[in-house]
């Protein structure tokens, strides 16, 4: 885990995004460090290669994440979202 307080009412728990989905996200960020569209090559090759807990395409979609132009919105409001958090917590006090 990331140690970031997901359970708040926000953005996140609106659009019932999973702990998989926001810690996948999370990954692929660690990796490159970079914001969106960026991080959607990066989050797209981790998925083609099963890098993450062995997780593929089909399964992070069952999480909440869809690669497709169709669910590619949310995807990106998702993960602009959890790198805000990440930059965030990141920036000491």
């Amino acid at each position: 885990m990331t140690g970031i307080a997901w359970g708040s009412v926000d953005p996140l728990t609106e659009e019932r995004a999973s702990d998989i989905a926001i810690e996948f996200i999370a990954f692929c960020f660690a990796r490159r460090g970079v914001g969106w569209p960026q991080l959607y090559d990066e989050m797209c090759y981790v998925a083609g290669n099963r890098l993450f807990q062995g997780l593929g395409y089909e399964e992070l979609r069952v999480a909440g994440l869809d690669f497709t132009l169709v669910g590619l919105g949310k995807t990106s409001r998702l993960a602009n979202e959890v790198i805000r958090r990440l930059r965030t917590v990141a920036i000491p006090a």
